[in-house]
């Protein structure tokens, strides 16, 4: 780190471009984005890494209003007042550009404090939200809370144009939260909690903070942030925004067509540990784009440099250190046909061998994602349907080494579903409004008795084998549906009916269960 602060001493005196924030993964632009590169109407140079920077959706904007200049028809009417609002959320970050895009004042972003000028900009947000979970059977799954709140604050900070800052703190109050244990604070069990004594609600609380300097050929970031690897829509399988915030130092180089990115993060455990990794993605047409990545997880001593070093492959570090960190490598790639459908997949190696069998050998551990969107299916307007299929095999994730888990704060940084599991999910969604929005889907997920990620031990025959043991299986029907009140005030619902087999891998443990998810959210 020391190395790290001189290397920033001597970039600052260099001539800035103009800074931007990272949008956090939980924005509504990201999906709607989606949409619209699936129908042709952008090309993304952050490709499928994110958080994308402001400055960086400001530039896919101004490529959308080019296309619709030359052809207004291309939006449907719920399109163009959804995009109105996207302009209006960064209208400063368009402002700044050459281009005299017209934005409607009502539109612009709101925020609770707000202080300009020449050289500073600085702005405040207040966050609020509530979710409450009502079911029919209770204690079908204790981890997770009868009714969650936060309140918290967001702070963007612009000097010069030369150096962006972003911080955000949340504060979580859970009802009947029985699952957590009082007074934990050792992060290799999982976020710090605190129970009070006197009612029934357990306290804890997140944040986020960094600075980014933006110079004319990579980007430089370092603070707290998390990080998102892949095409996919529910999680992805190398990294996901499953995990929670991690510090970091980060570099970003694009040129053209090619990108490339690469980290060093400090993992919260009850020792030392770190992750460490490189991506790069390349999208030589319009229609086609791919990435391969490495990370690896390692800890119980100081940083190793050989993963620190941006120039130097995951896999060559690893053999020179020796082979006993936690090594995970991904492929993954995007097809886009005929501006309507677009298709994806992930391929991630955690240990692999041609030599050995791939089904059921403990040395080959691997994880895939396939999944597809379809805009406007058979010409039904501001319509999507899609479907996203996973399967993880036993010991994903998992290390001889308990330390070198794939995990933060105890939770998997890749994706949600675990090892020995599996989840095939559909869904077709609607815009009713610009405001409003309902969907109903389908899932049926599996999980095998190897599905925990603090079990990495061989077995003795080194045979594994997928969905092994009792197995849970939930088929999940959904229906949801979102109101946004006014700018930024969310309203939520999501009902889902589960039908469950073994339930918690208990045999024969069967049941249906009602669930009731409302909740609402306000960013202002």
């Amino acid at each position: 780190m020391k190395n790290f602060g001189v290397l920033l001493l001597l970039i600052l005196p260099i001539p800035l471009w103009p800074q931007s924030q990272n949008l956090p993964l939980d924005h509504w632009s990201y999906p709607f984005l989606d949409r619209l590169e699936t129908r042709g109407l952008l090309v993304s140079e952050d490709f499928s890494t994110r958080p994308y920077s402001r400055a960086a959706i400001a530039e896919l904007i101004l490529q959308i209003n080019q296309k619709i200049q030359t052809n207004p028809n291309l939006l449907s009417k719920v399109e163009r007042d959804r995009f109105e609002q996207l302009k209006g959320e960064f209208y400063e970050e368009l402002q700044s550009t050459d281009n005299n895009l017209e934005i409607e004042k009502k539109e612009y972003e709101r925020h609770l404090f707000a202080y300009r000028t020449p050289d500073i900009a600085i702005r405040a947000d207040g966050l609020l939200g509530h979710q409450s979970k009502l079911e029919s059977r209770q204690q079908v799954d204790n981890t997770l809370a009868k009714s969650i709140s936060y309140v918290g604050l967001a702070l963007r900070v612009d000097i010069k144009k030369s150096l962006a800052i972003f911080a955000e703190e949340r504060t979580f109050f859970l009802g009947g939260a029985d699952s957590l244990v009082n007074n934990v604070f050792n992060p290799s069990l999982g976020l710090p909690v605190t129970r009070e004594a006197f009612v029934d609600v357990t306290v804890t609380d997140n944040a986020a903070g960094y600075a980014v300097f933006r110079l004319p050929w990579f980007d430089i970031e370092g603070g707290r942030d998390l990080i998102e690897w892949g095409p996919g829509y529910r999680g992805n399988l190398m990294l996901s925004r499953n995990s929670n915030y991690y510090d970091l130092f980060k570099i970003d180089f694009r040129f053209k067509k090619f990108k490339f990115e690469s980290f060093h993060a400090f993992l919260n455990s009850d020792k030392t540990k770190y992750l460490a990794g490189r991506r790069i993605e390349v999208r030589p047409f319009r229609s086609l784009q791919f990435a391969i990545a490495e990370a690896v997880v390692y800890g119980d001593r100081s940083i190793e440099f050989l993963y620190a070093n941006p120039f130097i492959p995951i896999s060559v570090a690893e053999r020179h250190i020796g082979n006993l960190d936690n090594n995970l490598i991904s492929f993954d790639g995007t097809v886009f046909i005929k501006n309507r459908v677009k298709v994806y997949g992930e391929i991630l190696l955690d240990d692999f061998s041609f030599a050995k069998n791939i089904f059921n050998n403990f040395v080959n551990k691997w994880g895939v994602l396939v999944g597809g969107l379809w805009v406007d299916p058979l010409g039904v307007r501001n319509t999507e349907f899609r479907i996203e299929l996973v399967r993880i095999q036993p010991f994903v994730y998992t290390h001889i080494i308990p330390l070198n888990t794939f995990s933060n704060y105890n939770n998997v940084i890749g994706h949600w579903l675990g090892p020995d599991a599996d989840d095939w999910y559909f869904e077709m969604a609607k815009q009713l409004h610009k405001n409003l929005r309902v969907g109903v889907s389908w899932e049926q997920r599996r999980r095998g008795s190897g599905n925990d990620i603090n079990d990495g031990e061989q077995p003795p025959d080194n045979r594994i084998h997928f969905l092994s043991g009792v197995v849970e299986r939930n088929r999940i029907y959904g229906l949801s549906g979102q109101w946004q009140v006014r700018r930024d005030w969310y309203l939520s619902a999501t009902y889902n009916f589960i039908q469950s087999k073994n339930l918690r891998r208990q045999e024969n443990l069967d049941q249906n269960n009602h669930r009731l998810f409302i909740s609402f959210s306000l960013n202002y």
